[in-house]
């Protein structure tokens, strides 16, 4: 085992890189062949963050994050549609239910969490964001929060949401009919988007734009296929293995984790979830009474956190995944530039200082 550690550990160690894609793509492999739905994407996390329980593995490389986040944006792009652009007259609307969602998302979860041993206000407020991560780690590191406690809750949240939204969409809302494949586009339109792809998603990534990478890819894809100049779609195995890299990337977010205060920070990290979840999942349901959009669209869309993620799963489940992405992406722009107003009145509200 201490060799198994070693050889996994070794920075910058391609070979030990590649056998995580490998033991990922087992645990994919062994959800999606008991049908779990969005099984490659939650199976592959599942599988590094048990690696993670066992001081195994190592932070991947930049590189396969980025190639991640590429494909699997070319892929939800191919899925576009001149059907899904119709429905943009109803996003306004929609995205204005979801952030009073989100607002009382953030408010119920804080005052749960700070009422916990060792917790501080603050800490509860930014462990109770849903999404921004990077953000909010910017700025707990500015107001002295406790910054283990707030990765261990954020992180978290995305891990349940990939577990098990998948199964409470098909419970509400019954199975799903996933994307299906149709033609295949030829390798001249394929090596023309991914190259666009890539320059265009790292463009964004360095202009500071949440998922760069993969609203680059998107936004490039979709161009492609909305205007029909590509007809056809990314073969299934280059959509699995993007699924499977960015399920192994959200789980190798485990490793390096403090276990013992994992352990203790479980019930809460679960309560905090399941607030956040019973909340949006009330604010998802009357937007599609009110709005008449299915409600395994609004569930994904309202999810508390993780972007990219949400945005795959919606395409791996056959859902509408510009409507999922563009939700997500507004409640990151809309956090991100509230937040500091969100923290003054918190301090305020604790009797302290702005």
């Amino acid at each position: 085992m201490t060799g198994l550690r070693a050889f996994l550990k070794s920075r910058g160690g391609w070979p030990g890189q590649i056998w995580m894609l490998v033991w990922a793509s087992m645990g994919g492999a062994v959800l999606a062949h008991f049908g779990v739905p969005g099984g490659w994407l939650s199976g592959a996390m599942i599988a590094i963050a048990l690696l993670a329980t066992g001081d195994l593995g190592a932070p991947f490389s930049p590189i396969v994050r980025r190639v991640a986040l590429t494909s699997t944006g070319v892929a939800v792009g191919s899925a576009v549609t001149p059907q899904m652009m119709k429905g943009f007259g109803a996003y306004p609307l929609s995205i204005i239910i979801m952030m009073c969602g989100v607002g009382c998302v953030i408010y119920a979860s804080a005052r749960v969490l700070e009422r916990a041993r060792g917790w501080d206000r603050m800490t509860a407020l930014l462990a109770s964001i849903p999404g921004a991560l990077s953000y909010v780690f910017a700025l707990a590191g500015t107001l002295k929060a406790d910054m283990p406690r707030i990765a261990i809750v954020q992180v978290s949240r995305v891990f349940f949401l990939m577990a098990l939204v998948p199964i409470l969409v098909t419970e509400f809302s019954g199975p799903l009919a996933l994307p299906p494949q149709g033609i295949v586009d030829s390798l001249p339109i394929l090596m023309a988007i991914f190259a666009l792809s890539f320059a265009v998603g790292y463009g964004a990534e360095r202009l500071g734009l949440a998922a760069g990478s993969l609203l680059g890819s998107m936004a490039v894809s979709a161009l492609f296929h909305a205007t029909g100049f590509a007809p056809g779609r990314l073969p299934l195995g280059l959509i699995i293995g993007g699924q499977v890299l960015l399920g192994a990337w959200v789980g190798s977010r485990f490793l390096g984790f403090d276990w013992k205060l994992l352990r203790a920070s479980l019930v809460l990290s679960l309560g905090s979830f399941a607030i956040g979840m019973v909340i949006s999942t009330a604010f998802a349901g009357l937007t599609t009474y009110a709005l008449g959009i299915p409600f395994a669209e609004t569930m994904i869309a309202f999810a508390p956190g993780g972007l990219e993620a949400m945005t795959v799963l919606a395409f791996a489940l056959g859902l509408d995944p510009l409507y999922v992405s563009a939700h997500h992406l507004a409640r990151f722009i809309l956090i991100s530039l509230a937040l500091p107003f969100i923290v003054r009145i918190w301090q305020s509200a604790s009797g302290r200082a702005p």
